[in-house]
């Protein structure tokens, strides 16, 4: 009896340690295999592959892209899905820059002068080891964030000048004296499906480089490149925003954006700081104006304008893109009466049901999101979350406890 006491002693100070170590009863993110990580395509595929390790923190997971272009560290499979649909583009026009017709058409360009070149303003590029990315952000707070709100756009210690040209840098180069360049440089793009606007610094660089030399060379794009690639822009499913981004002047693009966000009823402070959000580039922008005019009645909207204003990183700007799309897609099917921005985006429906629309790609029950889960302003008869990646098995138990309906591999 004494030994049957002793281990029964011995199994509860095991378990307690046990617990502890997790942070008293949580989940510790897991290190996923690839496959179970991502789908198929984005494992492997035509001069790539992610390494069979993906490490996750509770949310997202951490891809390390190796491709024949290069290797790069690339947070959540939304992110993954838009440098792996670059990479064509990439090894297309690294092949031309080394043709004989390239060189001498940079040859050319070279000798003439280049009146606007003082004028183009690179875009920043977030980068894995640059700026700190993630999605955690959105679900441990739950102020909106407004105090730091306006800072890029409303900053008095930079003149106008400057307080322009930060925004200038989310909405891609800016050479106000060749408007000639820029219309090459969407041209560009679009024959090869990629965003003008993109913050792959590699692909940015390419752009930049032959529309430089179509234009001041004054060579054709047709002759210094030789394929055409049907048109993804990732960053989008909606033909409209492929075609308004593409085919429309970068400034036009941007007036039309603000536009349509006054009429949801945005401040111009709040558009000036979702113009100058690093994460942001005008094409998401264009698709965030796009899917905001789409849930037409919904009070509210101004407040998703406001949060966006404060993404620093693509995978942030493409999850907050994402959620208000799989919104737009629900207001179509069933109507939402309100929506929110505090912490993250959440809706409720006309008929008391709450919509939470989660891009993320694997859940694991953590302290925080176990604050998430039992927030007081989230509480409703009838609440969903919806995943586009799915939860670990005691994540999902733990959010079904609390009330919540959990939907796995929602599309948008």
């Amino acid at each position: 009896m004494i030994r049957a006491i002793l281990l029964s002693i011995l199994i509860v100070f095991a378990g307690a340690n046990a617990a502890q170590s997790q942070g008293g009863g949580y989940e510790k993110p897991p290190v996923l295999r690839a496959a179970d990580a991502a789908p198929p395509d984005l494992v492997k595929g035509d001069g790539f592959r992610i390494a069979d390790r993906v490490p996750t923190d509770g949310l997202t997971a951490l891809f390390t892209l190796q491709a024949d272009v290069g290797t790069t560290e690339v947070h959540g499979v939304q992110t993954l899905a838009l440098r792996v649909s670059e990479l064509p583009a990439l090894r297309e026009l690294g092949k031309a820059s080394k043709t004989a017709t390239f060189t001498k058409a940079l040859a050319d360009a070279a000798k003439r002068p280049v009146k606007a070149a003082a004028q183009m303003v690179q875009h920043p590029v977030d980068t894995a080891k640059g700026i700190p990315s993630g999605l955690s952000r959105f679900f441990d707070r739950v102020g909106s964030g407004s105090e730091r709100l306006y800072d890029a756009a409303t900053d008095e210690s930079k003149s106008g000048s400057e307080r322009s040209e930060q925004v200038a840098k989310s909405t891609g180069q800016v050479a106000t004296d060749a408007l000639g360049y820029e219309q090459e440089r969407r041209k560009l793009a679009k024959q090869l499906g990629v965003d003008p606007y993109t913050t792959n610094a590699a692909l940015a660089k390419k752009l930049d480089e032959f529309a430089k030399v179509a234009f001041y060379g004054r060579v054709g794009l047709n002759t210094l490149i030789s394929v055409a690639v049907p048109a993804s822009l990732v960053i989008s499913s909606t033909s409209v925003t492929r075609d308004l981004v593409y085919d429309t002047p970068r400034g036009d693009l941007v007036v039309r954006n603000e536009n349509a966000l006054r009429a949801i009823g945005a401040k111009d402070a709040q558009i000036r700081a979702l113009q100058a959000a690093a994460g942001f580039t005008l094409s998401a922008q264009t698709e965030l104006a796009e899917q905001l005019g789409n849930l037409d009645g919904v009070t509210g909207r101004p407040a998703v304008v406001a949060l966006a204003g404060t993404a620093k990183t693509t995978d942030q700007a493409l999850f907050l893109v994402r959620g208000v799309r799989m919104l737009a897609k629900q207001h179509a099917e069933k109507p939402i009466a309100e929506i929110h921005a505090v912490g993250t985006v959440f809706a409720k429906r006309r008929d008391g049901r709450l919509v939470v629309p989660a891009a993320v790609d694997y859940v694991s029950w953590t302290e925080r999101l176990a604050r998430f889960a039992n927030r007081s302003d989230l509480e409703a008869k009838q609440r969903t979350v919806l995943l586009t990646g799915r939860m670990s098995p005691r994540a999902k138990k733990e959010f079904e406890a609390l009330g919540w309906h959990v939907a796995e591999h929602a599309s948008d």
